[in-house]
């Protein structure tokens, strides 16, 4: 199983591999030291029961596709269309925006799933079979909160 740990303090993305993960890892934008739980179960790929960074275990469902991409195609797409729809070639703008919803639709169903922590936002790749639930904002709100005044943000 491959985790990306998400530094509490400068929110670096820190890939480790749990069957040779160390028992703490150091940021390398920060040099923050972040120890590190790894179970049994995660070691082995088995599932995920416990997060290693902040020993939650409450974890949601997503895509595996960075967000800010995504948003940024939606962007460049919109920003086309509406260049195309300023010069009154409205078809054509609505064609643009046909092929980004197309783009969108065949990126979403190639890609896996990630398993992601909500305290800590730990990531969590491999074979295991999924378990948790789709993201739930008020989990996320109450769970983000508590994490937060754990590690002093």
């Amino acid at each position: 199983m491959e985790i990306t740990v998400k530094c509490a303090g400068c929110a670096a993305a820190l890939p480790v591999r749990a069957a040779k993960a160390p028992a703490e890892i150091s940021c390398g934008n920060c040099q923050r030291l972040i120890v590190l739980t790894i179970t049994p179960a995660v070691a082995e790929d088995a599932s995920v029961d416990t997060c290693p960074v902040c020993a939650g275990q409450d974890f949601y469902i997503r895509k595996d596709f960075d967000p800010k991409v995504g948003l940024a195609v939606v962007v460049v797409g919109a920003t086309i269309s509406a260049v195309f729809y300023g010069y009154g070639m409205d078809l054509v703008a609505y064609g643009v925006l046909a092929v980004a919803v197309f783009i969108d639709l065949a990126v979403y169903h190639r890609l896996g799933d990630v398993t992601v922590c909500y305290r800590c936002h730990t990531e969590f790749r491999g074979r295991f079979k999924r378990t948790a639930e789709a993201f739930d904002l008020h989990t996320a709100d109450v769970l983000e909160a508590e994490y937060a005044k754990q590690v002093g943000r």
